[in-house]
């Protein structure tokens, strides 16, 4: 899972930090395509067949999305009646004090606060004193705060809370009927409401397997096509820029790069060689689409890479082009290739061909076919033979 995870990593990094520039023109795409497309030789990049990605909706994905509605609208009811138990949310106020003289911040100063028994993430054992108690109580939970509880005057102290159990906190929800339906929603009865649902979560998943379909074909192309040499220079560039980017995100962590690749399941030493694995494979993938742009003639727009930037802005919520370059690494040719990328992959999957079952089925008959004249050839061999005996027998009996 850790491996997973870094090569993942190393897949973001490269997103973010790979779109090399290459070179000056009018149209940052037509650079890109020019610059590319000597070095590739293209295979076969149409009709390329597949088996589309099929992802049922369960019904129990439909349940759990209803029953979301049901869950936002419940109401929070506070019980003075009850033992408090391991799970429960209770409102409590306490004043906590070392040798009999309160601390600062050890108290709620009776404006009470809701803790979960048993993940309240107070000091060790201040919640099993809770339970078994009823609202309405007032007690003492005596605690020992540990050595490196990170305050002078309270590492290692013995503490008591004068606790009071104010509420036991539980959530009551409304039942799913047609007229709660109406009432929260713009649907008139359950089942409409629930069929629109179905339909969200039919549509969404359908979505997620074309892209996973678009990357299958993508798989398939990186094997069918070639790279004839790639720029030396720009690997080693784009080397740097991806150790680079990594580097700062260790250090983000306050961990030296060492450090931070052993803590997301990676080999120090063979980091460089995974770096360089995964710079080639970007760079093949991107030198290869823009050779089938240039071949089919898939050309990017100023309007198109500006409302890539505007997209990508809204979806980072950055305002400011220029943060967004900063933080991405991303130029103005960037934005162009993106652009070109969906369009390429767009291309080869509406040229693709899916396997469908009807396919299938066309592909087994001829064993089918085959099977049944053999057979038919067999009955008729026999039919002949059987025949011919009846007749020579008659003929005998005559005689």
């Amino acid at each position: 899972m850790r491996r997973k995870k870094a090569h993942l990593l190393l897949a973001g990094c490269l997103g973010l930090s790979l779109l090399a520039g290459c070179g000056k023109s009018s149209n940052p795409a037509e650079a890109l395509k020019n610059s590319y497309a000597q070095y590739v030789d293209l295979g076969d990049y149409k009709q390329i067949q597949y088996t589309p990605t099929e992802t049922a909706v369960t019904s129990e994905q439909v349940d759990s999305k209803v029953n979301q509605l049901v869950t936002q609208n419940g109401t929070k009811v506070e019980k003075k009646a009850g033992t408090a138990m391991q799970g429960d949310t209770v409102n409590i106020d306490y004043v906590g004090s070392i040798d009999g003289v309160e601390f600062k911040g050890g108290s709620t100063g009776g404006k009470g606060t809701e803790i979960t028994l048993g993940s309240s993430g107070y000091v060790a054992n201040f919640d099993e004193q809770i339970e078994g108690h009823s609202p309405g109580d007032t007690f003492d939970v005596n605690v020992t705060f540990p050595e490196d509880y990170g305050k002078e005057e309270l590492n290692g102290k013995a503490a008591v809370f004068k606790t009071t159990l104010n509420s036991i906190v539980t959530t009551e929800y409304p039942e799913l009927t047609d007229e709660f339906v109406a009432e929260k929603t713009e649907y008139k009865t359950v089942d409409e409401y629930r069929a629109s649902i179905e339909a969200d979560l039919v549509k969404t998943q359908a979505e997620k397997d074309m892209e996973t379909d678009k990357e299958k074909l993508i798989d398939q192309l990186m094997e069918t096509c070639a790279v004839k040499q790639y720029s030396q220079a720009e690997l080693e560039n784009q080397t740097k820029r991806l150790t680079d980017q990594v580097q700062s995100t260790a250090s983000a962590y306050g961990m030296e790069l060492d450090q931070y690749m052993m803590a997301i399941g990676y080999d120090a030493d063979k980091f460089q060689e995974e770096i360089r694995k995964a710079v080639e494979t970007y760079t093949k993938r991107k030198m290869i689409l823009c050779a089938i742009a240039e071949k089919e003639d898939i050309n990017v727009s100023k309007s198109e890479a500006d409302a890539k930037v505007q997209e990508l802005l809204k979806s980072t919520g950055l305002s400011d082009v220029s943060e967004l370059n900063s933080r991405a690494g991303y130029t103005d040719e960037d934005y162009y290739y993106i652009v070109l990328e969906e369009k390429v992959v767009d291309f080869i999957y509406e040229n693709a061909a899916p396997k469908t079952k009807s396919t299938e089925e066309t592909t087994a008959a001829p064993t089918t076919e085959g099977a049944s004249a053999e057979t038919a050839s067999t009955e008729a061999a026999s039919a002949e033979s059987a025949s011919t005996e009846t007749a020579s027998t008659e003929a005998a009996s005559a005689e």
